[in-house]
């Protein structure tokens, strides 16, 4: 999927305005919550996104899903990196 595409299947799925999120190198984040369905794409750099199941490292051009309530956390790349994110409230 590209970034096209996602923006497409994302507003077709009802998400809120799609917004860039930008973490420096080495950013990393506690465990947390989101009480919204997170989708992702990279549209820069990487990153690793950790939580129960266990790591997922996503590069540039990779997309992700978090279900509500998910507990997770993520780590920049050593460059950084810049992620489109966009939100859904669950039904």
């Amino acid at each position: 999927m590209d970034e096209s595409a996602f923006r497409t299947r994302l507003t077709a799925l009802g998400a809120t305005p799609l917004h860039p999120v930008e973490w420096v190198p080495g950013h990393a984040t506690q465990d947390h919550t989101h009480p919204f369905d997170a989708y992702g794409f990279v549209l820069r750099g990487e990153f690793t996104l950790t939580t129960s199941v266990g790591e997922t490292f996503l590069p540039a051009g990779s997309h992700f899903y978090l279900k509500a309530g998910t507990v997770h956390h993520e780590t920049a790349g050593p460059e950084g990196t810049q992620v489109l994110g966009a939100r859904i409230e669950p039904v």
